[in-house]
């Protein structure tokens, strides 16, 4: 008997083993380990066979890891069309679906998360509506997928709860994907409470062996209800009632590595193939997934009112170019310097927001101007106070900061620019008797560190909140009153075609921290771009204005998504020339198809990547524009045929692209 193996390979071959004949069940779904060249891998068994074609010799297999399968029809189906989608291998489309863990290690059975059952929450007559609809979806033989629009603070979350209810009462499971899942204490309670001993956390600090516990448990139906991060789409339900996506305009649903998948995209898949409904819920749609509510393919649900039935915050804009600023740091308008003296005499709570980590983005030599740069990246270091060193924060080299420039060795290093870490200091100037905290990465560190943080500030033990994007999602504390983003020009100016969508989403959300108990809450926006939609959108809580904007932007000539599907190529290599070279003859490649198919395809580039070099390797970009799947497909196919890339370059596929770095 043979064996046929897939690996995580960016190969197309599947390859051919004998099967020990000491084996006497299937191995088809399980892990082994077989010689692939010089090398004992992991592969997956798809397929068993009782003869071979040719004469050739035929290695067996090494060993079994897997007593049971771990994967069925249903991820083999999945793992080909991930393949044909996202042009990757079979076998890394395969293994980016499965858990890591080993079941000889294993010695004892996971436990769902144990939990104090917690009351329903009464809803609106809004949140009533919007139940009614999806649980008629729920019981449908036709289940639906909905955009859940809802302004922050509506109860999503409690309509989320109610609704999987329904769905274990009728003997069904449930997914729900969140964006971080250490970010989201908050969320991750509130279900852990409701759902008793039927819930499974997913996320990056669980053991390969946990998750792999968890997996086998969740396709035995032991477990209800999966909550996770992007690769939490992957669980593997059999009997699927609903798939929840929160905050589905969130980038990081999107996967790094190949596959470069949407968990969003999975999501889909998964509904149409399982017969699931699909919940996708946001403050601030992704324009995509709005654009497809209003053309029939997505139900729009709305919820226009907070569940509180308290007011939306009021926002107010602060011109930087014409207010006065504090005299003891600039970066702080008086009018904001005023406002959170007010609440600090009312013990109430204040949040700020500036999306920078570190003291200063930028060190320069006061007598030469030398700028600090990483060397391994096109960027410039980042100052960190508190450790006296410069750092990168795409690979993470760091070193310590000379007292005189090691350029000229006569200039002294100026730190230009303001990050947290400076705001934090200059706040306890200002403010000496507040309790004030600082959340980035240097300080959270791990997710305790993180949990401890936000328990302190919810008991009340913390006055000032000030951090980067990880204080705007998903968090409710209903003493904060006062929120401010003190430069909400920060990703409005990116050369991306959605920087004036992340900066709406990003004030939006930070925004919506504001007032959300039973006390007005107000908001402060420092910006040198004040008459900007994206700003002027977010002043006023209008989403669909913004997005009516947005949409005229992106249409002809400009043709960006959703009238268009994106493919990013990136060439990287550590030889500048040679990255040039093959990039070039890419993108001469794919012009001899433009001539055939004008109107059909547009290709931006080759040119340096905005971030030229990263990690040591150089990086050149093709942009394709199109609306064809076949187009696509007939490119690739000449790739494949008619390109090899040079010896030490590579080249990334991404299809739907959302960095554009």
């Amino acid at each position: 008997m043979f064996v046929k193996v897939v690996f995580n390979l960016p190969i197309d071959n599947i390859l051919i083993y004998k099967k020990p004949d000491e084996i006497k069940d299937s191995l088809v779904g399980c892990r082994v380990i077989a010689p692939v060249r010089s090398r004992n891998i992991k592969g997956i068994v798809i397929e068993e066979v009782e003869k071979v074609d040719g004469n050739f010799k035929i290695q067996p297999i090494k060993a079994r890891i897997d007593i049971e399968p771990i994967c069925s029809n249903r991820e083999f189906e999945l793992a080909k069309w991930m393949s044909k989608y996202y042009h990757s291998s079979f076998g890394e489309s395969l293994f980016a679906s499965l858990p890591a863990g080993n079941p000889a290690k294993i010695e004892k059975k996971a436990s769902p998360i144990p939990a104090k059952q917690t009351p329903y929450l009464k809803l609106n007559e809004e949140q009533e509506k919007v139940l009614k609809k999806i649980i008629e979806s729920v019981e449908s033989k036709k289940p639906k997928t909905f955009l859940l629009h809802g302004v922050t603070g509506s109860g999503k979350t409690e309509i989320y709860l109610q609704a999987i209810k329904k769905v274990v009462d009728i003997g069904k499971q449930a997914i729900v994907i969140l964006p971080e899942i250490s970010l989201t204490p908050q969320t991750i309670k509130r279900f852990a409470e409701r759902f008793e001993g039927k819930i499974a956390v997913l996320h990056s600090k669980l053991s390969p062996n946990s998750k792999y516990r968890y997996w086998q448990m969740i396709k035995k139906n032991e477990i209800k209800i999966v909550v996770g991060a992007r690769s939490a789409i992957f669980s593997p339900a059999n009997n699927l009632g609903i798939i929840v996506i929160d905050e589905e305009h969130e980038t990081s649903y999107k996967a790094n590595e190949t596959p470069r998948y949407h968990a969003r995209q999975i999501a889909f898949y998964r509904k149409e193939k399982e017969n699931a409904t699909l919940l996708l819920g946001s403050a601030t749609p992704s324009i995509e997934s709005y654009y497809h509510s209003q053309n029939g393919k997505i139900e729009l649900l709305t919820l226009t009112k907070r569940a509180s039935l308290v007011n939306m915050p009021e926002v107010k804009i602060l011109d930087l170019k014409k207010e006065k600023k504090s005299e003891v740091f600039p970066m702080i308008t008086q009018k904001l310097v005023e406002e959170i003296n007010k609440k600090l005499e009312l013990k109430e709570q204040i949040i700020l927001f500036l999306n920078r980590k570190g003291y200063a983005p930028v060190v320069s030599c006061s007598h030469c101007g030398k700028v600090l740069e990483c060397p391994n990246c096109s960027v410039s270091l980042t100052y960190h106070k508190k450790k006296n060193t410069v750092m990168c924060h795409y690979c993470g080299y760091t070193q310590f900061l000379e007292e005189l420039c090691g350029e000229c060795k006569i200039g002294h290093f100026e730190r230009i620019g303001s990050g947290t870490e400076k705001v934090e200091e200059h706040l306890n100037i200002l403010f000496p008797n507040a309790r004030i905290e600082r959340v980035d990465q240097e300080t959270v560190g791990g997710t305790k560190n993180y949990e401890k943080i936000f328990k302190r500030f919810s008991d009340g033990e913390i006055d000032i909140l000030v951090g980067t994007q990880m204080i705007a999602k998903g968090l409710d504390f209903p003493n904060v009153t006062l929120v401010g983003a003190l430069f909400a020009d920060m990703s409005l100016h990116i050369p991306d075609f959605r920087s004036a969508e992340r900066t709406f989403n990003l004030i939006t959300q930070v925004a919506g921290r504001s007032g959300r108990g039973d006390k007005k809450g107000i908001v402060y926006i420092q910006t040198y771009s004040p008459n900007h939609y994206s700003i002027e959108c977010a002043k006023n809580h209008d989403y669909i204005s913004f997005y009516n904007n947005e949409i005229l932007k992106r249409k002809s000539p400009l043709n960006y998504p959703p009238f268009s599907r994106l493919v990013r190529l990136v060439i990287r290599g550590e030889n500048e020339l040679k990255v040039e070279n093959d990039a070039n003859t890419i993108a001469d490649l794919l012009k001899t198809l433009t001539c055939q198919y004008k109107d059909k395809l547009e290709i931006l580039g080759a040119v340096p990547c905005i971030m030229s070099k990263l990690n040591k390797y150089y990086r050149w970009n093709i942009l394709i524009k199109t609306a064809s799947h076949s187009l696509l497909k007939e490119f690739f196919e000449r790739l494949s045929k008619n390109f090899i890339a040079q010896k030490g370059n590579y080249i990334e596929i991404d299809i739907d692209p959302l960095n554009m770095l």
